[in-house]
């Protein structure tokens, strides 16, 4: 090899190297990258059951299943007397059951008290019952607050895991225990949550095997089921988050297991086959007693739920719906035969990456493009099977995206140093064009020219609206010159917070402004974007006004309208003109709220889609549940406030929780308890315009009774 090609090589690789650092430092803070691996682990997945497919069934867990055949033998579901499962249980361990599991959840007293004391008594006879729970975070909106200890008379000591608390601390944790039903909880052999933290996808990957609630480990429902039907004690577990879960040898003489962990303590799910490769047997034979009850003996039985109304179906790496009870069943399965799923470690990953994009850099730099992308392609694919492969045979998961993506990026890398010169140029004819059209269209159209062409996709986005109070009297006031200039200067500062956040500016109408966050480009966070916009624009706008106030100029104020929802986007006109804009129902309610604001006296009112997707970063309160002119679909609104985190008067807040209340009465129809709330709000807060809405609204009513059949419904006349 001559000096010049070692070089051109030695070159390559410190480009790929570099390439594959920044491969790295991207990768580490985009969790994008994570949900494509996940997308290839899926793919993997569903390979691994092709070859491993069985019609055997798996015999030594049986799931006791609430089918559509038991609904409709029973009934719905929520009106089965709990003296059904004191049955069931009763029946099993008759049968010799080694662990009755109910993956139901048992949350409220039943309104038949006689109904719980059977189901407790069962519960406690059988000795071998495991019940499920749910932990939850706090939602101070809904006043639902944190708990600073477990709830009184829970006897949480029984089941809680006695891990040490730098360990606890690194555990997902949650604020608040769901459930009031303690003396079922207390007397069941065992007790697990049931929360499913999925990823992004919301597919089931992992499950952790423990939760923090209060500074107590709490054990998932599967490990609890091993537990109590392996007669494990609370002192036999030992955990190392990101390496294993040790179960050390019992005095009774059962066997040292390991779980491999990540460092949230949760475990790979290795699914044994899709649906149905556990044996099921449907509830109402149970219950009816149609099964012989050897066919229990020594088996653990988990109960639970396949019917689609039940809600407890989930998407899973190679099918979209999936009953939970099975995932349960798998984890179960796993753990007892030691079967698990292992991820490469992230050293020897990070180690794979690295070499790939040196590879990668060296073999562009010193061959033709022509012939790099032919090698390069011939590796990745190389890769790609062989990694898959050993998932197959060795149930080892090792990352595909972060090489073959290291690849690519010092593959790109050394063309954009060979080539700079024309990477310039396209740099040039880039800057030409951002004086034309927004900078983020033109980014999209260079990565995609067909976008051009007329027509449009269907989007997830949140459409914007603002508009300038009573505009119509000030440009009767103002000398044209005057007000070109105030609305030039309040438009100016109002479309810089929209590209600030992101924003896509479609147009001004008048005085209007109209954005939408979440096109041309995906932004998964497009509600939180338009909503801080929103905030922002209101700030601005004070300071504004004090401005104005001073030069002795009118004060604008602003109406903002937000909604969230499927809207088509894309380049809409003719042949010789066409604007790149989003049309639908959900860019018009963005609209309707917009004016509905005058009714309410409020700022900026946001849809129920836009609360649901923002709700955990913004603070607002539930308005009304109206239907704007020309709908049907009634929509329930929200005023947004603030940001969560931000300080509120006592007063505010005090006024909002009665207005809440108030709310919460008037479509009850209780109105003179209504009205006592709006009044308070009124008292705390004088210039309460939704409050003073629901007054007039309660005197009207009060004259004139709402039929028996009202839903609370507001119906808008007016646009």
């Amino acid at each position: 090899m001559t000096d010049s090609l070692w070089k051109k090589a030695l070159l390559g690789a410190g480009l790929g190297l570099l390439a594959g650092a920044i491969v790295l430092l991207v990768t580490g803070v985009l969790p994008a990258f994570e949900s494509f691996e996940n997308k290839t682990f899926d793919l993997r997945y569903r390979r691994k059951l092709d070859y491993q497919r069985s019609d055997a069934k798996i015999e030594d867990i049986i799931i006791v299943d609430v089918d559509n055949r038991s609904l409709e033998k029973l009934g719905r579901f929520q009106q089965w007397p709990r003296s059904y499962h004191a049955r069931v249980i009763d029946y099993l361990r008759a049968g010799g059951a080694a662990c009755i599991a109910f993956d139901m959840l048992f949350v409220e007293r039943d309104a038949k008290p006689a109904e719980d004391s059977l189901l407790i008594l069962s519960t406690k006879n059988a000795g071998n019952v495991v019940h499920a729970i749910t932990l939850e975070q706090e939602h101070p909106e809904a006043f639902l607050y944190k708990m600073e200890k477990p709830p009184e008379g829970f006897a949480a000591a029984r089941f809680t895991l006695p891990l040490p608390p730098e360990t606890v601390a690194a555990l997902n944790s949650f604020d608040r225990f769901d459930g009031k039903l303690m003396e079922l909880y207390n007397n069941s052999a065992g007790l697990g949550f049931v929360n499913f933290l999925p990823d992004d996808d919301n597919a089931i990957r992992r499950m952790p095997l423990f939760l923090n609630f209060s500074g107590q480990a709490y054990p998932s429902f599967a490990l609890a089921v091993v537990m109590q039907s392996a007669g494990r004690a609370r002192d036999d577990i030992e955990a190392e988050l990101g390496r294993e879960l040790r179960w050390r040898k019992s005095v009774n003489g059962g066997v040292a297991m390991r779980i491999p962990i990540d460092t949230k303590g949760r475990v790979l799910v290795n699914y044994m086959g899709s649906q149905n490769t556990f044996r099921y047997i449907p509830y109402y034979d149970v219950l009816e007693q149609r099964v012989p009850p050897e066919t229990f003996q020594n088996r653990i039985v988990l109960i639970g739920a396949s019917a689609a109304g039940l809600a407890d179906l989930r998407p899973v790496p190679f099918e979209a719906t999936f009953p939970g009870v099975e995932v349960h069943a798998n984890i179960i399965h796993s753990i007892r035969t030691q079967n698990f799923i292992t991820r490469q470690p992230e050293t020897l990953s990070i180690v794979t990456m690295l070499i790939f994009a040196m590879i990668a850099g060296v073999i562009t730099m010193i061959w033709s493009p022509w012939l790099g992308i032919l090698v390069t392609v011939f590796l990745s694919v190389g890769y790609t099977l062989l990694t898959t492969a050993l998932f197959i045979s060795r149930h080892v998961w090792i990352p595909q995206v972060r090489p073959l993506f290291s690849f690519g990026v010092a593959f790109i890398s050394v063309m954009v140093y060979r080539f700079l010169s024309e990477e310039r140029q396209k740099q040039l004819i880039k800057g030409m064009f951002v004086h034309y059209l927004s900078e983020i269209v033109v980014n999209e159209l260079i990565r995609d020219p067909s976008k051009l062409k007329l027509g449009g996709d269907k989007k997830y986005a949140t459409a914007f609206f603002s508009d300038i109070k009573d505009f119509t009297t000030y440009s009767e006031k103002l000398s044209p010159e005057a007000l070109i200039t105030q609305l030039n200067e309040y438009l100016s500062a109002m479309t810089d917070i929209v590209l600030e956040y992101g924003g896509y500016l479609d147009k001004y109408v008048g005085d209007a402004v109209v954005a939408v966050f979440g096109v041309p480009l995906d932004q998964t966070d497009h509600a939180e974007r338009a909503c801080f916009a929103a905030l922002d624009m209101q700030r601005v706008l004070d300071e504004l006004q004090k401005k104005w106030s001073t030069a002795k100029k009118p004060l604008f104020e602003a109406r903002i309208g937000i909604n969230t929802g499927d809207m088509v986007a894309g380049n809409i006109g003719g042949t010789k003109k066409i604007n790149y804009t989003v049309i639908g129902d959900d860019v018009n309610i963005a609209s309707r709220l917009e004016g509905v604001n005058k009714m309410y006296g409020t700022k900026i009112m946001i849809g129920e889609e836009t609360y649901g997707q923002a709700k955990d970063k913004i603070m607002a309160r539930e308005l009304d549940f109206i239907r704007v002119q020309g709908k049907l679909r009634p929509v329930r609104v929200f005023e947004l406030v603030g940001r969560r985190g931000d300080h509120f008067d006592e007063n505010l807040v005090a006024a909002f929780t009665h207005f809440a209340r108030g709310l919460e009465l008037y479509r009850l129809q209780e109105w003179n308890k209504a009205i006592a709330e709006f009044r308070r709000v009124l008292a705390l807060n004088p210039n309460d315009g939704p409050a003073k809405e629901f007054l007039r609204r309660c005197d009207i009513f009060m004259q004139a009774p709402r039929p028996a059949d009202w839903d609370g419904v507001f119906e808008m006349r007016t646009k």
